[in-house]
């Protein structure tokens, strides 16, 4: 995986000492809307950077709660299963037990994870504040989704994975086979709403029936794949 810094970033992160990444976390806890909850790997609350609904970060501040965060590896393997980490957040207030238990362990919600130098944090007055040089642009960000949790009384654990391997994706999208694949009247069938559906109320996915309502065009099997037999070209 490669990412994109900026030049500040890049000198940063070469400093043999004074300074370290922080790893810093923003959980969608709305599974209708955009409600995040704001976590930092750091031991005092701090002010981090909003992230928008378009999943951008903004110039605008907002409190961080500062917890001892664990982030895994990133998981490799040779079964064909899709990389992932996991992070873990303590339970020992239940505030985050409490939002994954009233949203279903808020499982395919947004979590997006980001990396920056104390520095680049907003900058003001109070204890909360530790930037420097404000920068939201220096931060490589990384957006996954929750594939699913555990909880002990002591830590919730979110296995974080990309979006395309979240529940509710079906596969094969769609299979090979002489009869059409389409849902009889759907957009893929009949976009245009031109089938006589009071003559045509049902259909039995042939070529033949599609031929007959005028509708080959839109057809969504392959008759030339042969009935029995395997040939091989």
């Amino acid at each position: 995986m490669t990412y994109s810094v900026t030049a500040t970033f890049s000198t940063s992160q070469a400093k043999m000492e004074g300074e370290f990444p922080l790893d810093m976390y923003a959980i969608n806890a709305s599974p209708a809307g955009w409600d995040l909850l704001y976590y930092a790997n750091v031991n005092q609350d701090i002010y981090g950077f909003v992230v928008d609904s378009n999943k951008n970060l903004t110039a605008t501040a907002v409190l961080y709660t500062g917890l001892p965060i664990e982030r895994g590896n990133v998981k490799t393997n040779l079964d064909e299963q899709i990389p992932g980490i996991n992070i873990t957040v303590p339970n020992v207030d239940r505030t985050i037990e409490s939002y994954i238990q009233a949203y279903d362990y808020l499982r395919g919600q947004e979590v997006i994870a980001m990396t920056t130098f104390a520095r680049f944090l907003p900058s003001g007055s109070g204890d909360y504040y530790i930037g420097q040089e404000p920068d939201h642009n220096a931060f490589m960000v990384e957006r996954m989704y929750v594939d699913g949790v555990t909880s002990t009384d002591e830590v919730v654990t979110f296995a974080c994975k990309s979006k395309f391997v979240i529940k509710n994706i079906v596969l094969p999208n769609r299979k090979y086979s002489r009869e059409c694949s389409w849902v009889y009247g759907g957009n893929e069938c009949d976009p245009d709403n031109a089938i006589d559906y009071i003559t045509y109320t049902t259909c039995d996915y042939s070529l033949t029936q599609c031929r007959a309502r005028d509708n080959d065009g839109r057809f969504g099997g392959f008759p030339g794949i042969p009935k029995r037999g395997i040939y091989v070209a």
